[in-house]
């Protein structure tokens, strides 16, 4: 009896048993949801991990109540709304007992002060060597923080609201945008493209530079000190739409050179310019010879001798320099070899307003700019966002500066989406192809390599998407007090009907091309 209790003993202890027992345990919480903040609109996840014996349940809460639904380990929200900030947790439960995470706090920021963007980079062409630069206007809560990518790739130290690039290669040649963001959000800006040209970008300033070192060598010492001008913005800027007798130009005057000058200034002209822009330069001649012998004007304010050119700084076909043409109702600002090959500013005006014939031969000088502005006028009319509050007498960035010269630069272009026009994504197919034809009116008067790059700039599609329209007064040319207006990230045309000077008894025209990057090269 003894020996048998004795082996039950040993059973009893597990000597030779092989059962086991597993024990059932509470849940217990090894990874805690997380405190985010997001901006109202986005999505948002609450994840917690636990461990315990099965079946865990799940019950979220927010604010200590329970949320309807929210079952799972994982909670969440598909589009927060500014309601949804609180405090969240989550009870976990099994047999064994409960446990409760500790508080996730969810901050919502309001979308009201997000970054926008309300003028865009704009893209642009220029030659190697040269300098650029791109910016970005923006709206929204400070502070603000920048980040421009090239090609989509973050650009190093690049955090500022503007990018500039100096001494260009055709390596920086790609897409620029800028990721703009602050505590509420972000937002991206659309791309510019930069393009880099090489071999072609030489040409024109090459052939330019012979043709302008050809003419200053048929000149006389005095003569030649009158053309030759050492750039600054200043000289740069002493062009007017008044005659000349009443503001003094740069340069040699017409007036003064003997017939093989002018044949060789001719030549250098028909250069700088395309065929257009030739015929316009000698059809402003003619227009003012019109105004003495067809109006009575005088002699001693207006003709053809009135007429400059001058060189500022001296010709090169790698350095920068300009060449500036002018007089009465025109003057070209050519720019070469600067941050941008640009004509601007250009000033074209004309009296008497169209056609007329001087000595047998007709002239209408600004036929290809008035009929584009007029077939874009008639067209505005059906667009009443279109339409600018108040009266223009003349163009806003003309000669307005002291002394009736150009004024101080840079422009206080008009920023933001009101108050500017009508977008040209707003116009019809047909009218878009309106605008466009009035741009490229007063761009094609440059060489065909000037012209070709500032096109590119001007109607690519990130341009054209902030790109505006608008008049004032009347939808047409013939209205004394009608005003007109292309205004792009870079380009920007005005053109004014005014009443008729010399011609008292007609009216005559105002228009003024600019370029908000290039003007003078880009160089103030």
């Amino acid at each position: 009896m003894f020996w048998f209790a004795a082996a039950a003993f040993v059973a009893a202890c597990g000597g030779s048993d092989s059962s086991s027992t597993t024990t059932a345990t509470a849940p217990s919480i090894t990874t805690q949801p997380v405190s985010q903040t997001v901006t109202e609109g986005a999505s948002v996840s609450f994840t917690v991990v636990a461990e315990g014996t099965a079946t865990l349940s799940f019950q979220w809460r927010k604010g200590g109540t329970a949320i309807s639904g929210a079952t799972s380990a994982t909670f969440s929200i598909a589009a927060v709304a500014t309601s949804d900030a609180g405090s969240y947790d989550v009870v976990v439960s099994n047999s064994e007992g409960s446990v409760t995470s500790s508080a996730a706090t969810l901050t919502v920021n309001s979308t009201s002060g997000a970054p926008t963007i309300t003028a865009q980079p704009a893209s642009q062409s220029v030659a190697t060597g040269a300098s650029v630069s791109f910016s970005v206007t923006v709206t929204g809560t400070s502070p603000l923080s920048f980040q421009w990518r090239k090609d989509g790739s973050s650009i190093s130290g690049a955090t500022a609201s503007s990018l500039a690039l100096s001494s260009v290669t055709t390596s920086d040649a790609g897409s620029y945008d800028v990721v703009v963001s602050n505590s509420v959000g972000s937002v991206t800006s659309s791309a510019a493209t930069l393009s880099v040209t090489t071999s072609t970008s030489g040409t024109l300033s090459a052939a330019v530079t012979s043709a302008a070192q050809a003419f200053y060598a048929t000149l006389s010492t005095s003569q030649q000190s009158s053309v030759q001008l050492t750039y600054s913005l200043d000289t740069a800027r002493r062009w007017s739409n008044l005659p000349a007798s009443f503001v003094a130009r740069n340069g040699v005057s017409w007036g003064s050179l003997s017939t093989a000058q002018k044949t060789a200034a001719r030549t250098l002209i028909a250069t700088a310019l395309s065929s257009a822009g030739n015929d316009l330069h000698i059809g402003m001649q003619a227009a003012d010879d019109a105004l003495v012998s067809l109006f009575g004007a005088s002699s001693a304010q207006y003709g053809n001798g009135n007429y400059y050119i001058a060189f500022l700084g001296t010709p090169s076909a790698s350095s920068f320099w300009m060449l500036q043409l002018t007089g009465h109702h025109l003057t070209y600002n050519l720019a070469f070899n600067g941050s941008f090959s640009s004509p601007t500013p250009l000033f074209l005006g004309i009296e008497p307003k169209a056609s007329f014939t001087l000595n047998g031969t007709a002239f209408d000088p600004m036929a290809a700019q008035r009929t584009a502005m007029s077939d874009l006028a008639s067209a505005l009319a059906s667009y009443s966002g279109a339409l600018l509050s108040g009266s223009f007498d003349d163009i806003l960035f003309g000669a307005n500066g002291s002394g009736g010269i150009d004024g101080t630069l840079p422009k206080s272009y008009p920023t933001g989406t009101s108050g500017r026009g009508v977008l040209y994504s707003s116009l019809s197919s047909a009218d878009q192809a309106k605008m466009q034809a009035v741009v490229k009116s007063y761009v094609n008067t440059s060489a065909t390599e000037m012209a070709s790059s500032l096109l590119s700039a001007y109607l690519d599609d990130t341009a054209l998407a902030s790109t505006f329209v608008a008049y004032a007064g009347a939808t047409n040319v013939a209205t004394q007090g009608a005003y007109f207006r292309v205004d792009g990230p870079r380009v920007w045309i005005e053109f004014s009907v005014q009443r008729g000077v010399i011609v008292s008894s007609d009216i005559h025209f105002h228009t003024i091309w600019r370029d908000k990057s290039g003007d003078y090269g880009g160089q103030f």
